[in-house]
């Protein structure tokens, strides 16, 4: 037996319940927003839960609500229903992979809200992230969603990190710094500073650090290829750009060469506390170095 007398009550009725699930679930959205204080997870759990318990209330005043739906054949009633379920089925197993996917994200942990982030050849810093997808705001300031279940298939390349024990900078410089850079080895430091100033820029860069109370660098790397001819000018050229984004950046950018042949790869490191400072001048400051390239080439 219906749930309705008739289907005009019913989709009157279908509808104003529709308009109510979408306002709650916007009013709690809303209301969970509000309170800073309750974890993100539990936000988004809430969240989910809801959204789901919407969608199986509607299928089913679907199905039990329209009479019209008993007139028909029970040889087509039974197609129909079969064809509903299996797209119910199909729905609530790709609702079910994003969210067993978005659970194992909250698990491990491998990335966070803010954190700057390689994903499936995109990079860009993570907006927001659900227990269904995670959406990425990109250099090309593009916004992208990407499904939980895809993400747990592609490897995360993560250039975000979370400083522990800054008041030690032996222990910060443990964790910022790479083989490449240690001593005399890196171009950014032989041809052009002393020791003595880079481990200054350092351990500057490091008090900022101890003022910021999320503690959060951003290392963000990428390579270019160089021409063998003029490569101590081009160097030259290159370190004069960096040293013009010191300040836009906090800390000057780094460079060494990664590998040598017919070209010389260098590799350019950027580190920020800022994520907003990275996404707005590292395409700039990759196109002037590459202009540079570019002019000798």
């Amino acid at each position: 037996m219906a749930l309705f007398q008739n289907d005009l009550i019913a989709a009157l009725f279908i509808l104003l319940i529709v308009i109510g699930l979408y306002v709650i679930n916007k009013v709690i959205g809303l209301f969970l927003q509000a309170f800073k204080k309750i974890p993100m997870k539990q936000k988004n759990l809430t969240k989910f839960i809801l959204r789901i318990l919407s969608i199986f209330i509607i299928a089913y005043l679907i199905i039990e609500g329209f009479p019209s739906f008993n007139n028909i054949p029970a040889e087509y009633q039974a197609i129909l229903t079969g064809s509903i379920s299996t797209a119910l089925a199909f729905v609530s197993s790709e609702i079910f992979a994003n969210f067993m996917a978005g659970i194992l994200l909250f698990v491990i942990d491998p990335l966070d809200i803010g954190d700057i982030v390689k994903i499936k050849g995109y990079k860009g810093v993570v907006l927001s992230i659900t227990l269904t997808r995670v959406v990425l705001d990109t250099f090309d300031n593009v916004k992208v969603d990407i499904a939980n279940k895809d993400i747990m298939n592609s490897s995360i390349l993560n250039y975000t990190k979370k400083i522990k024990y800054t008041k030690s900078y032996i222990r910060f410089k443990k964790q910022v710094i790479i083989p490449q850079y240690k001593g005399r080895g890196h171009l950014g430091g032989y041809l052009f500073n002393s020791i003595d100033e880079e481990e200054k820029e350092l351990k500057l860069f490091h008090e900022n650090i101890n003022q910021d109370e999320n503690k959060i660098v951003h290392m963000y790397n990428f390579s270019i290829k160089y021409p063998i001819k003029r490569f101590r000018i081009l160097v030259d050229k290159t370190d004069k750009v960096c040293v013009e984004y010191k300040n836009k950046f906090g800390f000057k950018p780094r460079f060494h060469i990664m590998d040598l042949g017919f070209e010389i790869t260098v590799k350019f490191r950027i580190m920020t506390t800022k994520a907003k400072a990275l996404m707005d001048y590292q395409p700039e400051f990759a196109k002037k170095i590459f202009e540079i390239v570019r002019s000798e080439s």
